[in-house]
């Protein structure tokens, strides 16, 4: 196989297959990047990575002067490609399976594995597809996928929850102390409807691509997998094969008290507080709560550690009795950053030892409501408190 690449196009391609291919693994195939190039000398070169869980693949348009299919590492040919000056490169596979890089002076030879030996792909296509704009379903998983564990035992605290009924899509992520809820209603409100569990790892990567633009993402939905088409950029991944938790009973359908605080503000003394909160002493990290004291109108948060402390005042509206408050501090932060289009967040609470429910002023919803390219995704995030020292 011999083909030539334009250097930046080729890296643009290479950075997230190469996320994707593991770094580390037994069999070579696996770790490695498929090039399938065809026989038509002006055409496009197909790059796979598949890890058995999670893929991508994408073409990318290349001078074939010889057709061929090899897996070559990941890890290696992208810090090959990225280290080469502007121009074309050539990738020319011997008859030894030797890989010749080439870019103007600059020459690499690697190995390379034969492309039969590549693991065999789930077929990449769904019987039932939803369309959306990329900054939709970006604001649909930052207000989802923050509150999910990275290596729970409990499966299904791994992956994003996607319930879509009625034309609506529901995302849905928990780990068991925070719960995060956003809905967008669907413009085609006939879309079938459907229950997966996506794993947070791949969502994780296409993230990465994903922008703040009308672009338009299409999720395809098959048996055992769940695709995932963004401009030239195919992803693919296994579902979490488990049933999810009746999620609809987690947040009270009552609350005794409220309070609306700034989000800026709030979420500027929660940073600052996690200084304190997350303390490192000798070489490691130890962490308290943060404390919350809401009354009439201010809000008083504290922090208290081996190595410090800190205390600040802002205002807040609040209607109910004073109440006093702990969170873990990167809990609360995380949800009050995935809030961050709002200006003003209205805060539900019972008790001290009962979960608090943040989600958007009763203004901000109508304004999402009525705005062309306000974020039309609104949002419930719950939080379970922290029990304070003495109580």
């Amino acid at each position: 196989m011999k083909v030539i690449f334009d250097r930046d196009i080729l890296l643009a391609a290479l950075s997230p297959a190469a996320s994707i291919a593991p770094s580390r693994n037994t069999v070579a195939s696996i770790e490695g990047i498929l090039f399938e190039c065809p026989g038509d000398e002006a055409g496009d070169c197909r790059i796979t990575a598949y890890d058995m869980e999670k893929g991508l693949r994408t073409s990318v348009p290349a001078k074939i002067m010889s057709e061929g299919s090899f897996v070559i590492n990941g890890q290696k040919i992208l810090q090959i490609v990225r280290s080469m000056p502007q121009g074309e490169i050539t990738i020319d596979i011997d008859e030894r399976n030797r890989a010749k890089i080439t870019c103007g002076a600059s020459f690499f030879e690697i190995s390379s594995v034969g492309g039969e030996n590549f693991p065999a792909l789930p077929l990449l296509s769904g019987d039932r597809n939803y369309t959306l704009c990329q900054y939709v379903f970006r604001s649909l998983i930052s207000k989802s996928a923050f509150s999910i564990a990275q290596n729970a035992q409990k499966a299904i605290f791994n992956g994003v929850f996607f319930n879509i009924e009625s034309g609506k899509m529901k995302c849905i992520g928990c780990d068991g102390n925070r719960f995060a809820f956003s809905e967008y209603e669907l413009e085609d409100s006939s879309a079938p409807d459907a229950q997966f569990i996506v794993p947070g790892k791949i969502l994780s990567e296409i993230m990465k691509i994903v922008h703040d633009s009308e672009d338009e993402i299409t999720v395809s939905l098959a048996r055992k997998h769940v695709i995932f088409k963004i401009g030239e950029f195919t992803y693919f991944s296994r579902l979490i094969d488990s049933e999810y938790m009746n999620y609809k009973r987690v947040i009270p359908e009552q609350f005794e008290k409220t309070a609306y605080v700034n989000t800026a503000a709030f979420t500027a003394a929660a940073e600052r507080a996690s200084i304190v909160t997350e303390d490192k002493l000798g070489g490691s990290t130890s962490k308290t709560y943060i404390k919350l004291e809401f009354e009439e109108d201010i809000l008083k948060i504290s922090s208290v550690s081996a190595g410090g402390s800190v205390y600040e005042e802002i205002p807040c509206s609040m209607t109910g009795e004073p109440l006093v408050i702990a969170f873990n501090c990167r809990y609360l932060l995380d949800a009050l950053k995935a809030a961050e289009s709002d200006e003003t967040v209205k805060i539900s609470m019972n008790g001290p030892l009962m979960g608090i429910c943040i989600e958007a002023s009763e203004k901000e919803k109508e304004e999402k409501d009525e705005g062309e390219r306000k974020d039309p995704v609104h949002y419930n995030f719950f939080i379970m408190p922290t029990r304070m020292n003495g109580r």
